[in-house]
């Protein structure tokens, strides 16, 4: 799961989920792990959830979606080092 998760509402992109993620030692491999642990318990029956597309995701250094905003964000998660951000679905 996320470490920490907000929503971002009225971006050009509409709605947006974004998920910050601490992952030590970072690699894409090991974010990939994290991110499927998440997928399974996102879209696990009975969850009411789904899995959107993501916008991002990787390293927050490497982000190009809304930037600034991203950035204010990661000041509540400093410790986290990557991100996805989606689409809210609904």
């Amino acid at each position: 799961m996320p470490d920490r998760t907000f929503r971002l509402k009225n971006t050009p992109h509409g709605t947006l989920v974004v998920k910050f993620y601490q992952v030590e030692p970072y690699s894409e491999a090991a974010f990939e792990r994290v991110r499927l642990r998440d997928f399974w318990r996102t879209t696990a029956p009975g969850s009411g959830s789904s899995w959107a597309l993501a916008l991002y995701q990787g390293p927050i250094a490497a982000n190009h979606v809304l930037p600034e905003a991203i950035a204010q964000l990661h000041t509540r998660c400093a410790q986290c080092n990557c991100l996805r951000i989606e689409r809210a679905g609904g």
